[in-house]
C-alpha cells in the first residue's frame, strides 16, 4: 500500500511562514502528550515556552506531540499563529492563538517520522516533504497508554486525569495489591506504601488525588503545610512491586523491606514513620 504524505492533506500551507514543533520530553522528565492529555491549556504553554531563543521567529507554528507509546510517530497538535514576541518575558515570551483550519485533526493525526536532531523547533521546508500519515483515529486521543507495571512514572496531574476518566485499561491493571512509591520531586523525599484492599493500588492511589495525603500522618503535614497544589505540582507515583497469590501474606514484610532499601523511615529521606 503506497503512503499517504502530509502534504497531500494540508496542501495550501506555504512552508516558509512555518516553524515545525516537535515537542518531547523535557529536561525535567514531562512529556508533552500527558500534558496535552491532562488539560489542552498545559498543551498550549509547551508552545509559548521559549529558554531565550526566539525560536518561533515565523508566522505560525506547525506543533506535533511526541507519541511515546509508539515509535517515530507525532500526534498533530494544532497550527497556532505567533500574535506577537517579545523575549523581555521569558519563560513565556509568546501570544499565540490557535488557527480553526485543520483543527478537526488535533488529537487524531498520527504523522511517521524518524525526526531525531537535538533541535525541537525547526524550519517546515526541510521536514514536511517527508511526513507520512500514519492513522487518523475516530475520536481525538485522551488517555496514557498504560507501560506496564515496571514503567510506572506518573505525575499527580496525570494520575488525576487518568482516574477522572477512569480509563478502563489502567483500572483493570492497577486493580492489584502491590508496594509503591510516591516521591517529592522537589525535595527527593520519598513515602513507600502497601496496597491491600479489594482494588488495590487503583483503589489506594484514588484516595491520594482526592486528598493529597492518603491518612498518611507526614504527608497530612505536608499538605497542611504547603497546600494540596503543591502536591499536584511535586508528586509522582511509581510501582515498587505487585503482590498476587500466597505473597499477599508476606505484603508487610514487602513493604518494611522497600522502607530499609530505599531509607524510607530516615527523615532526611522520606516520610514513613514505621
Amino acid at each position: 500500500m503506497n503512503d499517504i504524505f502530509l502534504s497531500s492533506i494540508f496542501n495550501d500551507l506555504k512552508p516558509e511562514e512555518y516553524k515545525i514543533h516537535f515537542a518531547r520530553r523535557s529536561d525535567s522528565g514531562e512529556e508533552p502528550l500527558n500534558a496535552y492529555i491532562e488539560d489542552f491549556s498545559n498543551w498550549e504553554w509547551w508552545n509559548k515556552y521559549s529558554k531565550g531563543k526566539n525560536d518561533f521567529n515565523r508566522k505560525y507554528i506547525f506543533s506535533l506531540i511526541n507519541f511515546y507509546p509508539e515509535n517515530d510517530t507525532w500526534l498533530f497538535g494544532g497550527i497556532w499563529k505567533v500574535v506577537s514576541t517579545d523575549m523581555t518575558k521569558l519563560p513565556r515570551p509568546y501570544e499565540i492563538e490557535l488557527v480553526e483550519d485543520y483543527s478537526e485533526f488535533i488529537g487524531r493525526l498520527k504523522i511517521k517520522h524518524q525526526y531525531k536532531k537535538r533541535s525541537t523547533r525547526v524550519k517546515m521546508e526541510n521536514y514536511f516533504q517527508d511526513m507520512i500519515v500514519k492513522e487518523i483515529l475516530a475520536e481525538p486521543y485522551s488517555t496514557v497508554a498504560f507501560p506496564g507495571y515496571r514503567n510506572i512514572d506518573l505525575p499527580f496531574k496525570t494520575l488525576e486525569s487518568i482516574m477522572k476518566k477512569d480509563a478502563v485499561a489502567w483500572k483493570n491493571a492497577l486493580s492489584i495489591k502491590g508496594i509503591y512509591l510516591i516521591t517529592d520531586t522537589k525535595t527527593g523525599k520519598k513515602y513507600v506504601g502497601k496496597a491491600d484492599g479489594e482494588n488495590g493500588i487503583w483503589q489506594r492511589w484514588g484516595d491520594y488525588i482526592l486528598t493529597g495525603h492518603g491518612g498518611d500522618v507526614d504527608l497530612i503535614k505536608l499538605v497542611q503545610n504547603n497546600g494540596f497544589d503543591y502536591v499536584r505540582d511535586n508528586y509522582k507515583f511509581s510501582l515498587l512491586e505487585t503482590i498476587t497469590g500466597w505473597d499477599e501474606y508476606d505484603i508487610d514484610d514487602r513493604e518494611s523491606y522497600w522502607k530499609r532499601v530505599l531509607m524510607s523511615r530516615l527523615e532526611e529521606f522520606g516520610f514513613n514513620k514505621n
